[in-house]
């Protein structure tokens, strides 16, 4: 079987789709890998050399384009119609490119795998070459009454959460149709040209949830009978498989010098907030420094792609604070008391993993949803990285940060992976999703299940 991913993103969207593109390829699939340029050295080393793997660059960099965002935000200022108006501008950014290279890597697939942001050029392939689309969505990202489409906590509960649905199904296809039509057009598809929401929900396929059973729409505080996600998954599955394991890092440069480091004293505070920018820059690494002197704890800083200068890094550094560029999660963050992070869905597997309390202070799409989850557990506190024009407010952190410091919560946060999926379990399940999408008969039926705990608050294990 031939199997191409479509992946674009950071790494938290290239690195699981990775793991299962490798454990395909182990399985005997010929499987191309479409990655952004600036991650396909990443994913060419957790690929660990495995035959019948290619690796291949998919669209633009998505480090040059955050950054790009970043820089036109930022012009705009936060005057709303020209927010809106960079926003209009940036939604096709990179489009042709992408669709171009996404050509090549599906040419001759049985099935793509594609992630959220491709998800829309990756159906119409999909749909031309009559093959199914499997998708990996790292969040609930479909409709339901229980998570809404727009970042942050609004009031009117369920009908306010369908609301939003409705509206925003709506908006995507105003504003990308013209783009999709004329792809499909291309293509030569002669399908149903229905609204793509609708055309989505009808395809051949599934939704893959890369994430854990415990999390997700379907929640006892929303029912047992969601009938927008109930309904849905019935027309085109959602197998909940579990966090996509992590596969072993290469030593991080740097790694022995940090490694002592740790060694030398009491666990540290981990701030790190991955793809995202360093908002306030010199002004946010005050904030961590002065959240370490009040707590009277060491402060692990991950810059991550951010960059900063020499300068900037001297200024803060010292005994009590360790900047870093990049780390590996899979040792450094079973290490640390409490990580403040930006709650992507990669990383929050990573702390849950570790069994670590989290203060995650989010910038949009799917981190608020994470955030309010782990709150719900009682392992974590959530808050905007900035808001109202401020910077990261010192007092809310260093007030959320002494909540985890709980030895209660740490103790909560301990027990949970022993309630999550395994590693190797969430894995099989995976790649047998995307087999049997393809073979129509299923030889197995998927994995059992560890514990699936529904608390209304806190996790009880």
């Amino acid at each position: 079987m031939r199997v191409s991913f479509v992946i674009n993103g950071t790494r938290g969207d290239v690195q699981p789709a990775t793991v299962l593109a490798r454990e395909l390829a182990r399985r005997g699939h010929d499987v191309r890998l479409g990655v952004p340029p600036n991650m396909v050295p990443s994913a060419r080393a957790w690929a660990d050399g495995v035959v019948r793997l290619a690796v291949v660059p998919l669209g633009q960099d998505t480090r040059a384009h955050l950054e790009t965002v970043a820089q036109v935000r930022a012009q705009a200022g936060r005057h709303p119609l020209r927010r809106l108006r960079v926003l209009l501008s940036l939604r096709n950014a990179g489009w042709d490119d992408l669709v171009a290279d996404m050509a090549v890597v599906v040419d001759g697939a049985d099935v793509i795998v594609s992630g959220l942001i491709t998800e829309q050029p990756a159906l119409a392939f999909a749909e031309s070459a009559g093959v199914p689309l499997v998708s990996i969505h790292h969040a609930p990202v479909r409709r339901n009454r229980r998570v809404g489409p727009v970042p942050g906590r609004f009031p009117g509960g369920p009908r306010a959460v369908r609301a939003q649905w409705v509206a925003y199904d709506a908006a995507f296809g105003l504003l990308t149709r013209r783009r999709e039509r004329r792809l499909r057009a291309g293509l030569g598809s002669t399908g149903a040209s229905g609204p793509y929401a609708a055309r989505l929900r009808a395809a051949a396929g599934l939704e893959l949830q890369a994430y854990d059973p415990l999390f997700g729409a379907p929640h006892a505080r929303s029912g047992p009978h969601d009938r927008l996600w109930s309904d849905d998954t019935a027309a085109r599955p959602r197998p909940t498989v579990g966090f996509l394991g992590w596969p072993e890092e290469h030593p991080v440069a740097g790694s022995d010098a940090l490694a002592s480091w740790l060694d030398a004293g009491d666990a540290p505070i981990y701030v790190g907030f991955g793809s995202m920018p360093l908002r306030g820059g010199e002004s946010t690494l005050r904030v961590v420094t002065e959240l370490g002197r009040r707590l009277g704890r060491r402060v692990l800083v991950c810059a991550g792609w951010t960059e900063l200068s020499e300068e900037v890094r001297s200024g803060v550094e010292s005994d009590a604070v360790r900047v870093e560029t990049q780390v590996d999660h899979r040792t450094v963050v079973g290490r640390c008391a409490v990580v403040v992070h930006h709650g992507g869905a990669g990383t929050t597997a990573a702390v849950l993993r570790a069994g670590r309390p989290s203060v995650i202070c989010w910038y949009g799409a799917d981190q608020p949803f994470w955030g309010a989850e782990l709150e719900r557990l009682g392992v974590g506190v959530s808050m905007p990285m900035a808001r109202a024009g401020r910077d990261l407010d010192v007092d809310r952190l260093c007030k959320a940060v002494a909540a985890m410091l709980d030895p209660a919560v740490a103790d909560r946060a301990a027990r949970l992976p022993t309630v999550l999926v395994s590693e190797d379990v969430a894995l099989a399940d995976a790649a047998h999703a995307v087999e049997s999408s393809v073979t129509s008969s299923c030889t197995r039926e998927p994995c059992s299940r560890g514990p699936q705990m529904h608390s209304g608050t806190k996790v009880d294990v």
